[in-house]
């Protein structure tokens, strides 16, 4: 009878255990399925920030995003209602994962969860996408910033509630109704970055609404990509740096009214560049114009370079400028410039600045010096012009140095610049990056007053090439001058006169030049400043003044403003 009795006790014992184990079950597969729930429908939450260092806010495979890949703004004034929170997405379609559409089934390189539309109907890429997805906000008492990382192809703008907080690889100015394409750089493989948000002005404590944008480089390009891997809160502070403006310079634009802000940061963000007109920094408060700064990496040293045109500007009027990062909330130091008269106008003009890593103190004091020596000598400066050779060395770590360094001089900030390639520039992926009008290594010109400037890169042997453009402006723009500037002076020193890559440049320039009737031509190289007689072709005419005659041509080299 005992051992029944405790067979019995035994099994009553294991059938407890048995449903015990059984409820706990159900209560862990509960809880499982409503936070299943609540992650779809509400993709994080804030209200246990007190406790946690980190609360996710989106994450990838199980955040819910409705999304319009229709080609074109689903709002019919291609305003940005949609990236508001009370606009009706209903009509959107949904998804979650990983997005992207490719010209065909092979084409794309990343995993993709969800398909979107590739083409217009003319066969044409779709230009923008537009995503939203929505998630809550409870005690925002412990919220320092936000954290992230994106994955995505070409460019990309993101919204919290109405309110830019980002953007990568977007073009100078950003987008317009009339033009939907563009990035800053080509895209291959899908470009990651890990971003912080400092700006929490938009963050709300009820529902919050997280709004991207994606655009393709341009009609052709053959795929297109987004995932939002993970965006987090924190409560601990970023570590974010003023904005250090010692990387900025003016670059002349096209015309006399058009100025370019150039700017070498070791920071990435999300810019705006700001001006007023006037002299008074307090007009900054409301200011006149505002536009996105297009950037790109440079490539070296993880600095960026960003862009902003300023265009139409009115001749005699001053302005003031800021930069403004909106991911971080901070503002640069104020700085000004001052639109000159289209004519008469006065420019500076210097040989090669080539500054060395070796000399690296001494070269900048004394460009320092060069700069504001033209700037006391004519407060009435419209630019400066540079031959070519701004540093010396192709060595990635040296060059951004020497650069550095060129850009360093204050009134660079107030006064543009004009700058030539030189055959010193052997990295030209960290050049062209930097100055917008050395783009691919092409010729630029601009035009002031009467007067056509052409910079031609005689680094680039396609002379032919060169020469049809030059003569296809001077058509076009049936200038009063014409003054050509570039790297190697065809009747300079002597010591560079007799070398092989000058004498081929004097056979295919210099008779070419007297029968387009270029008037001016502006060269460094040789670190000596000389003066020719006036020339038709490679043939002197005994003449150092006087009226100019068809077909003559005055060539000037500049010497190094740094003696180097």
């Amino acid at each position: 009878m005992n051992d029944i009795k405790k067979r019995e006790r035994i099994i009553l014992i294991l059938g407890s255990l048995a449903g015990l184990l059984l409820v706990g079950f159900m209560l862990v597969f509960a809880l499982a399925v409503h936070q299943s729930y609540t992650v779809q429908e509400h993709n994080g939450t804030l209200k246990t920030i007190s406790e946690e260092r980190t609360v996710t806010l989106v994450q990838s495979g199980q955040t819910f995003w409705r999304y319009w890949d229709e080609g074109e703004n689903p709002e019919p004034s291609a305003s940005l209602r949609w990236t508001e929170p009370d606009y009706d997405d209903s009509a959107w379609k949904s998804g979650m994962g990983t997005f992207g559409a490719y010209a065909d089934s092979a084409a794309g390189r990343q995993k993709t969860d969800t398909l979107l539309n590739y083409a217009l109907p003319d066969r044409r890429a779709i230009p923008v996408y537009y995503f939203r997805t929505e998630f809550e906000g409870g005690d925002l008492g412990n919220v320092q910033c936000l954290t992230g990382k994106i994955h995505y192809d070409d460019a990309v703008m993101m919204y919290l509630n109405g309110e830019l907080v980002y953007a990568s690889n977007i073009p100078d100015g950003g987008y317009t109704a009339e033009n939907l394409y563009g990035s800053s750089t080509r895209v291959g493989e899908a470009e990651n970055d890990i971003f912080v948000i400092n700006n929490l002005d938009s963050l709300k404590s009820g529902r919050n609404v997280l709004a991207v944008e994606l655009h393709q480089r341009d009609e052709a390009s053959s795929d297109i990509y987004f995932d939002l891997e993970i965006l987090e809160t924190s409560n601990e502070t970023s570590m974010t740096q003023p904005l250090d403006l010692s990387g900025l310079v003016l670059e002349q634009g096209a015309k006399n009214d058009e100025i370019i802000v150039d700017w070498l940061t070791e920071n990435k963000g999300t810019y705006e560049l700001i001006w007023a007109p006037g002299t008074d920094k307090s007009a900054l408060r409301t200011p006149a114009g505002r536009k996105l700064m297009g950037g790109r990496k440079t490539g070296v040293g993880g600095t960026f370079s960003y862009h902003g045109k300023l265009s139409s500007l009115p001749e005699g009027q001053s302005y003031v400028y800021q930069i403004v990062d909106l991911q971080h909330n901070l503002s640069s130091e104020v700085s000004s410039f001052k639109i000159q008269p289209e004519q008469p106008f006065t420019f500076g003009f210097v040989g090669d600045v080539q500054i060395r890593t070796e000399h690296l103190e001494e070269n900048q004091e004394n460009w320092q010096r060069a700069v504001d020596t033209l700037a006391q000598l004519q407060p009435d400066l419209s630019f400066i012009l540079t031959a070519g050779d701004q540093v010396n060395s192709s060595d990635n770590e040296k060059a951004l140095k020497e650069y550095n360094a060129f850009r360093s001089p204050a009134a660079l900030k107030q006064i543009p610049v004009a700058v030539n390639i030189g055959n010193h520039e052997g990295n030209t992926e960290l050049l062209e990056s930097q100055f917008e009008r050395l783009k691919n290594g092409s010729d630029y010109y601009y035009d002031y007053g009467d007067t056509l400037f052409y910079a031609l890169n005689c680094m680039d042997t396609d002379t032919q090439a060169h020469l049809d453009k030059l003569s296809q402006t001077i058509t076009r723009h049936k200038p009063r001058w014409v003054i050509v500037t570039m790297h190697y002076s065809l009747f300079g020193s002597k010591d560079r006169s007799d070398n092989e890559k000058v004498m081929a440049a004097r056979d295919a320039y210099a008779q070419a030049f007297s029968d387009l009737n270029v008037d001016v031509v502006l060269s460094g190289h040789d670190h000596y400043y000389s003066r020719s007689l006036l020339m038709q072709g490679e043939t002197t005419t005994d003449r150092q003044e006087g009226r100019k005659r068809r077909g003559d041509v005055l060539y000037v080299s500049g010497g190094t403003p740094t003696g180097s």
